[in-house]
């Protein structure tokens, strides 16, 4: 049952908790998305619509959430396999300091 689940939803790793919030919202106006706020990264996971298109539709519109945030690139899960997607260019400026 856990193979069939992983098909049929993605898991985006996002350090920021705002962000991850921000990426929720643009998700959820089109797909059932939901957000796990861990200690060490944020899991925005996105479940899957019927339709062969589906993960294409999904992957471009974070593609361009990425660039609009300067972000560079995340990490995703899909399937049970593990992918970067990039986007634009990092504005380290904008980088949350790491909390010691």
């Amino acid at each position: 049952m856990e193979a069939e689940e992983t098909r049929q939803s993605v898991q985006f790793e996002i350090i920021d908790l705002a962000a991850s919030v921000r990426l929720t919202r643009r998700l959820g106006k089109l797909w059932n998305v939901s957000l796990q706020d861990r200690r060490d990264v944020n899991l925005v996971s996105v479940a899957l619509r019927p339709g062969p298109d589906d993960l294409a539709v999904l992957l471009r519109n974070v593609e361009a959430w990425v660039k609009q945030e300067s972000l560079c690139a995340i990490r995703f899960d899909v399937d049970g396999r593990e992918y970067i997607l990039a986007a634009g260019e990092a504005d380290w400026a904008a980088v949350p300091a790491a909390v010691a």
